[in-house]
């Protein structure tokens, strides 16, 4: 038997079998983005135990860490900056190299804080906050994770 004839009596069952591949792998890509958007994913590397534990004692924790730390203004744009993170958070992990004290990136920052004003829009839309551009962190810094800096980093045991 030659291809085309087995195409021809298997086309159904290799269509059926695609299908099922394809649904099979998007349910598993899909819990796979649910769960590293997750603050258990965000919490399960070492330099990240003490951020998440003051996370979880601010008044933000009902929210994702990929909703304050993440663009929201588009899919694409959030999965791109998701993937940029994710590959520099894995890369210092992996060299056990983070600093001791953790510092958000000025990319970062300015994430946070249009993420901020999307939340708290109508907080401050009266106020010289909107039409300023003010850092919410200059004065929230320790909103989330705490006055003190966080101590996530690498140490060596």
């Amino acid at each position: 038997m030659d291809t085309g004839q087995f195409l021809n009596r298997n086309a159904l069952k290799i269509a059926l079998a695609v299908f099922v591949f394809a649904v099979v792998g998007m349910l598993v890509a899909g819990a796979g983005y649910a769960y590293s958007d997750s603050p258990q994913f965000c919490g399960s590397c070492h330099s990240m135990v003490e951020p998440t534990a003051s996370w979880q004692e601010s008044n933000h924790k009902q929210f994702k860490c990929t909703e304050c730390h993440l663009p929201q203004q588009n899919l694409a744009t959030k999965l791109v900056v998701k993937a940029q993170t994710g590959m520099n958070d894995t890369y210092h992990e992996v060299l056990r190299d983070y600093p001791a004290t953790m510092v958000i990136s000025p990319k970062g920052k300015a994430i946070v804080n249009d993420n901020c004003l999307r939340c708290h829009k109508s907080t401050v839309e009266t106020t010289a906050m909107m039409t300023s551009g003010e850092d919410c962190t200059k004065c929230h810094r320790g909103l989330v994770h705490g006055t003190n800096k966080s101590k996530g980093g690498i140490k060596v045991e």
